[in-house]
């Protein structure tokens, strides 16, 4: 019993190092492009509030693209993470794996595979002014979405209006071909994962459809 507990321990010590490190590299790749953006262009407040917007809805397009085509596609290995996040819930070591990033540097890899499109776009339509709002939408959106996760997982409390998230999200871990937004379930709406399917056997196949 006290080796399950020292390893429970050890395992939320070390999710929280992590989750506090990402939450870092988000505030870093958030606010640095945004304030250069801001320095360089012609920011307007109602400009950067419509791109924080436009970041926020961004970033929970790419968070379901990313968990339902990439993370759980059966032979991609960028899923290999994740399916141990599947495997380790209820176990002492689950901690360690809530983590929606594995490193900082995967938090500034999400942010330049976010980027480089985004400016591209800007490029494009010359809508240069909301740049440096989309940034801190994406911040603002991977910060919370990590923080709401972890609380989901080590039974913390939720912010008010935010209590259907923990039974939401778990029944994810449930049949883990539905409802792949954590909390915000807009993506899941509109592509018509959010109802919760028929529960999968302890065999059942870990994919996408």
């Amino acid at each position: 019993m006290a080796t399950t507990i020292e390893a429970s321990g050890t395992a939320i010590r070390h999710g929280q190092t992590k989750k506090r490190s990402n939450a870092v590299a988000a505030l870093l790749c958030g606010t640095g492009p945004a304030v250069l953006l801001g320095l360089y262009c012609s920011v307007t407040w109602e400009r950067f509030l419509f791109g924080v917007l436009m970041g926020l809805i961004w970033g929970n397009a790419f968070e379901y693209a990313y968990h339902r085509w990439l993370l759980h596609h059966p032979r991609n290995p960028l899923g290999t993470g994740h399916r141990e996040h599947h495997a380790q819930i209820g176990t002492p070591q689950a901690a360690e794996h809530v983590a929606l990033a594995s490193s900082p540097q995967n938090v500034f890899l999400l942010f330049a595979v976010n980027g480089i499109p985004a400016l591209l776009i800007c490029f494009l339509t010359e809508l240069w002014g909301i740049l440096s709002g989309v940034f801190i939408g994406w911040m603002l959106y991977l910060i919370s979405t990590e923080e709401i996760h972890w609380r989901i997982h080590m039974n913390g409390r939720l912010p008010a209006g935010l209590q259907f998230a923990r039974a939401y999200h778990m029944s994810h871990h449930d049949v883990p071909t539905s409802r792949y937004n954590v909390f915000l379930p807009l993506c899941d709406f509109l592509l018509g994962s959010a109802h919760q399917m028929k529960k999968l056997p302890p065999s059942g196949p870990f994919t996408t459809e």
